[in-house]
């Protein structure tokens, strides 16, 4: 019976053109090689599986090869055939995990005094570097500073961090990247041919994206399944090796989280702990699901590796929700990953987790408040109100009620005139501006003059020309500031307006909580009344306060807000003209 090798051993690279999703390095070093610029001491670090070990095999062959053929070793010389043979004593790899000690590099220290026997330089590879002693650097750090002209180290590690900064100083750093998902699927793909195996391209796909970037984690994956479906396989074969979930199973438990559908979120759950399905692995799922829920919600051309009958789903359930809702929900299912790790109740903390997920807009902050608002816009936009006849009677007889300020001084009521419906932001220009028809709500201001918070307009012959601007300008506010409700309830308190002759409208504002709120974005709203009828109208924005309300303040106060409005501010009775 053949002796069994795994394919990440077998497929091994021995030559640079073999090395997948490292040509930043590889082109480094064969440049290196070629012009004979070879450094005493290099540094190789990344992730597991990206190739470390190989590439610097690779590279003290090829330093020492007679014949080398782009960079790369023959594997065909007398030298290459020599250190090829693990009993060499010019290539030396050490495990650091297992030989950490100062002892181990004294003794190192001594042998690199000795030449080569057959080649041109003496490679020593460090592999898990970080594993060594204080010490143990200590008496590396003698040899890497004056290091014999025919010695080359090689460190690897995969956490630089714990190397100290002595160490790194001295060495020439490649960092070894994560492999694409593409690339890593060409690769299984490439290997499966060559061992004639059959496969479906789908199952190829999986493996890869559960590889993470790793070669050795895909191909070790790939070795389990080619045990479990011997023949051929499938993407089911794969999903059941894995543990994986169907594609309909992640779709449904993203909408019950993105619903807020706990008892459904729970039933999922309870299926999938019976069929015995890895909770790290629907975790680290459904993570990537939400990632791509994101991708396709902000970027248009993105399609991913999706059917289009999948893709539809996906972009429904982005269309369901905001950026904020879905970035919690990441922020959850990626801080519960190392929860899981160490838990021996993996599933009470998953369930736990994704209860609160879907349960995130309980939480006592701005975002979750302004994300809440953007649901009910979303809902309002698309017109699903929980009682459209209602809705319909409630708009088509809107009723304002005249609440009096807290000053003692009535409210002054001024009738104004209805403003049609024909003057709506469909005369806005530019053209591509679409924004919705005034809403009745505001044409029910300006018709009564008053809000809940007091008067609005005070007894002005206002022109059509200044009626219709300002309802336009208005409207464009509501739709570029979508999520400020606050700034859009300071336009519902104006005291005055007017259109001069130098097309300039003149908007003075009522009252502490407008004039606070509008003076945060005046930047942003001349800008946006530039954008009607091409530039035409200019902004000039003022604000009064009421004297009653006045007298309760302390000149401190004052002279603060008349510091911070400066011109834009002045005092005034309720009942001025």
């Amino acid at each position: 019976m053949a002796e069994f090798v795994s394919l990440y051993r077998k497929y091994r690279p021995d030559t640079w053109d073999k090395v997948i999703g490292q040509n930043h390095i590889v082109t480094t070093l064969i440049n290196q090689i070629n012009a004979g610029a070879v450094s005493h001491a290099y540094l190789f670090t990344g992730t597991r599986g990206t190739g470390k070990t190989s590439s610097a095999k690779i590279f003290a062959k090829a330093l020492n090869c007679l014949h080398p053929i782009n960079g790369s070793p023959c594997n065909k010389c007398e030298v290459c055939l020599a250190l090829s043979n693990e009993s060499n004593l010019d290539v030396v790899e050490m495990d650091a995990a297992s030989n950490n000690g100062v002892d181990s590099i004294r003794d190192l220290r001594e042998k690199v005094q000795f030449p080569p026997t057959v080649a041109k330089y003496k490679v020593y590879i460090i592999d898990e570097v970080h594993m060594l002693t204080q010490a143990a650097f200590n008496a590396l750090l003698k040899t890497l500073e004056e290091p014999p002209a025919h010695i080359v180290f090689i460190l690897a590690t995969t956490e630089v961090n714990k190397i100290p900064q002595t160490i790194l100083s001295r060495c020439m750093r490649f960092d070894f990247r994560l492999v694409s998902k593409e690339e890593l699927q060409n690769h299984l793909a490439k290997v499966f041919d060559l061992e004639k195996y059959k496969y479906d391209m789908p199952a190829v796909e999986k493996i890869a994206i559960h590889g993470a970037g790793s070669v050795r984690d895909t191909l070790s994956i790939a070795d389990s399944c080619m045990s479990y479906a011997p023949k051929k396989l499938t993407f089911e074969d794969v999903l059941e090796v894995l543990g994986s979930l169907q594609t309909n199973t992640l779709f449904e438990l993203a909408e019950a989280i993105i619903d807020s559908n706990v008892g459904r979120i729970l039933e999922i759950t309870n299926e999938v702990y019976e069929k015995g399905k890895g909770i790290e692995i629907l975790n680290r799922e459904l993570s990537e699901y939400f990632r791509n829920i994101m991708s396709v919600k902000n970027i248009p051309s993105f399609t991913g590796t999706f059917s289009k009958e999948d893709l539809a789903k996906i972009s429904n359930l982005a269309s369901r929700c905001d950026n904020y809702k879905l970035s919690r929900i990441l922020e959850i299912l990626a801080l519960s990953e190392n929860s899981l790790r160490y838990s021996s109740q993996q599933n009470i903390i998953f369930d736990a987790n994704l209860v609160k997920a879907a349960t995130i807009y309980t939480e006592p902050s701005i975002d979750s408040v302004i994300s809440r608002i953007s649901a009910v816009e979303n809902i309002i936009k698309h017109g699903t109100f929980p009682s459209s006849q209602n809705a319909t009677s409630s708009i088509q007889n809107p009723t304002i009620t005249k609440t009096a300020p807290q000053q003692s001084a009535k409210p002054t009521t001024v009738e104004k005139k209805q403003i049609s419906n024909q003057d709506n932001v469909s005369n806005l220009k530019p053209e591509q501006v679409s924004t919705p028809p005034v809403s009745s709500r505001f044409q029910a201001i300006i018709s009564s003059g008053a809000t809940e918070h007091g008067p609005v307009f005070q007894e002005k012959n206002h022109s059509p020309e200044a009626d219709k601007l300002l309802t336009q300008f208005i409207e464009l506010v509501k739709v570029n500031f979508p999520t400020q409700r606050f700034l859009q309830s300071g336009f519902e308190r104006i005291a005055d307006y007017s259109l001069d002759a130098n097309n300039i409208l003149n908007i003075v504002f009522q009252e502490e909580s407008s004039y606070k709120l509008v003076n945060m974005s005046i930047n942003e709203l001349e800008k946006l009344i530039k954008t009607i009828d091409n530039g035409k109208y200019k902004l000039k924005i003022s604000f009064i306060q009421a004297k009653d309300s006045a007298t309760g303040m302390t000149e401190q106060d004052k002279a603060f807000i008349e510091d911070m409005f400066g011109d834009k501010f002045t005092y005034k009775k309720y009942d001025d003209k």
